[in-house]
């Protein structure tokens, strides 16, 4: 969707655009799923940052789904008193601190000083440090611990978080140095060892992957107890594919986010399915392919969407109804 019909689409979501607070514009990074994957934490704090040091009339705020999730992470400025978004305003793909002094630019008419004593490199630890948060948050250690120990070779704070993380990995004594050697661990917090069951073509390049567990340590998609019922979210689980060393990390594993076409009840069972597509270039699924495992590594269930993902966080809202659009896994 083109970034003029999509801004009209955004003028009615955000009430003809009026600034809700007394500053001369208020910029929105988007938070939902794709762009918190990808780092809209730190984009924020980052913006939060350069916003301080032009010393601008402006507010930062999260917000819901801006509608561009393949451009994530995404923002939009709302100037006081417009009545429609100018697509000027639409910043995608904000993923170096350039593009975000220019959201801050575009925002407050003042380009914020990059080069001063210790910006860039204050507010790349800080994109670190957040994108670090995020990861550690969906148990996805691998990334969590991406260039962590060169970090901390020069920030000795951060052995202890190093020491910590490693552990979660199943490595409390260290990644071997020359990585090509190591094993997979006994094991890895948050996540449990599932059998391939089987595997059914169902196009030319994908299958329908069959998985059983009888670890208890698999947890479950909708959490209840003491009287509670189960709360249904939309969720998805993170595969460990062993692929040896890769540039995601020191670990021996690539972390990718499935969805199982399985029911939440069919998981608790210790059953799962998953359809994927194989790519031939892909780091994950082209291990799948042609290691064929007996055994793999799933996590506990994550809740993938809080519907809609328009309304922001700890706002309730009861749909009558949903419509979903599926897409994807195809011939």
């Amino acid at each position: 969707q083109d970034v003029g019909s999509r801004s009209s689409e955004l003028s009615s979501q955000f009430g003809r655009c009026r600034c809700s607070s007394p500053a001369m514009a208020e910029i929105h990074v988007c938070h939902a799923g794709t762009c918190r994957a990808r780092g809209a934490e730190a984009v924020l704090a980052e913006i939060e940052e350069l916003v301080s040091e032009v010393g601008g009339r402006c507010k930062v705020r999260q917000s819901g789904c801006l509608g561009y999730c393949n451009e994530a992470p995404n923002a939009i400025i709302l100037e006081r008193g417009a009545r429609r978004l100018d697509p000027n305003n639409v910043f995608t793909r904000i993923r170096t601190l350039d593009a975000s002094a220019k959201v801050v630019e575009r925002a407050t008419g003042k380009r914020p000083p990059l080069e001063g004593a210790g910006t860039s490199e204050r507010l790349a630890s800080l994109r670190a440090a957040r994108a670090r948060q995020h990861a550690i948050s969906v148990s996805k250690w691998n990334t969590a611990l991406h260039g962590l120990a060169e970090q901390a070779a020069v920030k000795p704070a951060l052995r202890s978080e190093l020491s910590t993380l490693l552990r979660k990995a199943g490595f409390p004594e260290g990644v071997r140095a020359d990585r090509a050697g190591q094993a997979m661990p006994s094991a890895i917090a948050n996540y449990s060892q599932w059998s391939l069951e089987s595997v059914t073509p169902v196009t030319r390049h994908s299958a329908l992957f069959a998985f059983s567990s009888s670890d208890l340590k698999r947890g479950t998609p909708h959490p209840r107890g003491r009287g509670r019922m189960a709360e249904p979210v939309t969720w998805h689980t993170t595969l460990l594919a062993e692929v040896g060393p890769n540039a995601e990390g020191p670990l021996p594993w690539v972390e990718r986010d499935y969805t199982p076409v399985s029911s939440a009840k069919e998981w608790e069972q210790g059953r799962c399915e998953m359809l994927i597509k194989v790519y031939a270039d892909g780091a994950a699924t082209s291990w799948l392919h042609s290691a064929s495992p007996q055994r793999v590594w799933l996590s506990r269930p994550e809740r993938t969407l809080r519907v809609p993902g328009l309304v922001s966080e700890g706002r309730a809202f009861r749909p009558s109804s949903v419509l979903l659009l599926l897409a994807g896994t195809g011939a």
